[in-house]
């Protein structure tokens, strides 16, 4: 008799990307979940804010950011209620966290960014590549990243951008959200959306490499929020499809209501494990 033993059980929310079995894998055989009939996402950070009799502002942060993530369901069978809510059960509350994808981050909202390949064609070399420049420190409002040697800035028409003239499509596009891959900090699971894409040819303060200046073209600066909550070290992979926030219930109750309808109704909170 054949029995599994590398089995790891699913720690993605269910949902019609991704499936779990009745054994609780994940896996494209299993159960889908249904699909969000609302998102909202919160950024939650504590500013401390006071006037002095001048009505001058002092601000500052008391506290770190986090996101808030409510999910809506349309009423649902019951074949499509279970592998939601036993899923959840099997969280209890905040003990333990799991991942949710949301929809409007699955992909960059630039569809070069999400298929461009180097001058050979060659899709291991995408953009889902792009590796920090050097250690990023924790509390930047920016990172460096930077492309193997054969990627290139490219226009709409997908040809290559020589200029300051014409807008780059295989960039991240500002509203576009990363992690960072980096196996000496295997905790970081932070999100950060971005703010603005530098490149070589705008703006311009890209530090220069001192060998060729055809390096600082594949060199990009890209503005996130909230700044860097752990520092990244150099040559590690920033990956901004496909995007899952780390999650926990912020409570261990859960119910639903059922209704003459024979739907069930339920909603979801959910808040950024860090």
């Amino acid at each position: 008799m054949y029995r599994d033993t590398n089995m790891a059980f699913s720690t993605v929310l269910p949902d019609p990307s991704n499936k779990r079995t009745y054994w609780g894998a994940a896996d494209t055989s299993g159960d889908a979940g249904p699909g969000f009939a609302s998102v909202k996402l919160t950024s939650d950070q504590k500013i401390m804010m006071s006037r002095t009799n001048s009505q001058r502002v002092i601000s500052r942060a008391a506290a770190g950011q986090k996101w808030n993530i409510d999910i809506g369901y349309h009423p649902m069978t019951r074949a499509e209620f279970n592998p939601v809510y036993t899923f959840l059960l099997q969280q209890r509350g905040p003990l333990t966290p799991f991942f949710v994808e949301l929809p409007q981050y699955s992909s960059s909202q630039n569809a070069l960014f999400n298929t461009d390949t180097n001058e050979s064609g060659d899709a291991t070399y995408n953009t889902n590549t792009f590796a920090t420049v050097g250690a990023q420190a924790a509390g930047s409002t920016s990172v460096l990243l930077t492309q193997p040697t054969d990627w290139k800035l490219k226009n709409a028409a997908g040809a290559d951008i020589a200029d300051d003239t014409e807008e780059p499509f295989n960039i991240p596009a500002v509203g576009d959200v990363c992690t960072f891959n980096d196996n000496t900090n295997t905790n970081h699971k932070k999100v950060y959306m971005v703010t603005y894409v530098e490149t070589y040819y705008r703006y311009n303060t890209i530090p220069q490499n001192t060998d060729t200046p055809s390096n600082d073209v594949r060199v990009i600066r890209v503005g996130i929020s909230p700044s860097l909550s752990k520092s990244v070290a150099a040559d590690k992979t920033a990956t901004f499809k496909g995007v899952q926030f780390k999650v926990i219930l912020p409570s261990a109750v859960r119910e639903y209501s059922l209704g003459t309808d024979n739907l069930y109704k339920f909603n979801l909170k959910l808040e950024e494990y860090l």
